[in-house]
């Protein structure tokens, strides 16, 4: 599916919307425009990016989680899936047939947006959860890339700021958005920088990762004053492993603040996604679950002083 083929706009050109973008000081030039001030009303959503230069980091994994639990402490969550992969849709059993709008759809038709009501994220018959109508889901398909990509010719100056719309429009509905997205820093990334008032930064212990995390922290922190930083969110790692403690040193080296939990690596988490729920809610009981409770509190505290 195309921009052209929602909007009837003219002009499409191929190209894949994440290409890397090679000057990371242009990129933050595009993203410092119009972040200060004036976001949301009183009492909107805090909208929260989960970003990292990297994949396989646990970005998904944890917008679901994250989710989940904000939505069991009674908060309206809704989760945004940024990603043309589509891997948090299909977290929550959200396949490509299935009937409905998509990400993509509000963002060719963003005026559509504040009439849009998101579905519940849980599927009927997945999850005997009492919260289950407060967590909802924007979804996408792979359309999401051909569509995001035709946004520049098709919309021209300002189109990054398109998803900042469709998130506007829901921030009244909500207490918490959380966007997840693709690795590296091309147009959707960019776009949900922009559309974000908190950034986490998912990474795990290891070399690769703690650079990562720290350019891209370097890069919000001199070219998007207006997003805040949350923090570096450790997964798949153990506090008493040598190479989790090291690489959180390494990081408040680097004057990078690291959240004060560090999710554990679970084996049960990589097979959560074939019973359509995140781990926080197909075992309730479990560590990995017990950690997202600890951060949700964490993050509502920070955010909802």
């Amino acid at each position: 599916m195309t921009f052209e083929q929602l909007t009837h706009l003219d002009g499409r050109r191929d190209r894949h919307v994440d290409g890397r973008i090679d000057d990371c000081k242009d990129i933050g030039k595009e993203l410092s425009m119009d972040v200060d001030g004036g976001r949301f009303p009183a009492g909107g959503a805090c909208v929260i990016v989960l970003a990292n230069h990297k994949g396989g980091v646990t970005k998904t994994t944890s917008t679901a989680n994250l989710g989940a639990m904000l939505a069991e402490r009674g908060l309206r969550v809704l989760l945004i899936d940024c990603d043309p992969q589509a891997n948090l849709s299909e977290a929550f059993g959200w396949t490509e047939d299935m009937v409905g709008e998509r990400l993509e759809d509000l963002l060719a038709q963003p005026a559509a947006a504040g009439r849009f009501q998101p579905p519940v994220a849980l599927l009927s018959g997945v999850g005997r959860v009492g919260w289950r109508d407060r967590l909802r889901l924007i979804a996408c398909t792979d359309s999401l890339a051909d569509i995001a990509a035709d946004l520049p010719q098709a919309v021209g100056a300002g189109y990054e700021l398109r998803l900042r719309r469709v998130v506007d429009a829901q921030r009244p509905s909500f207490d918490f958005i959380l966007l997840d997205t693709p690795p590296g820093l091309g147009s959707l990334s960019g776009m949900a920088l922009l559309a974000a008032d908190w950034l986490v930064i998912p990474a795990l212990a290891a070399d690769l990762d703690v650079r990562g995390a720290g350019k891209l922290y370097d890069l919000v922190e001199s070219e998007v004053p207006g997003l805040r930083i949350l923090g570096v969110l450790l997964a798949a790692s153990e506090r008493r492993w040598r190479v989790t403690r090291d690489a959180a040193t390494r990081m408040q080296e680097d004057q990078m603040k690291v959240l004060p939990f560090a999710v554990p690596r679970a084996v049960r988490v990589a097979s959560a996604p074939r019973h359509r729920a995140p781990i926080a809610v197909l075992e309730p009981d479990s560590i990995i679950a017990g950690t997202y409770r600890m951060l949700a509190k964490h993050i509502v505290a920070e955010c909802r002083p």
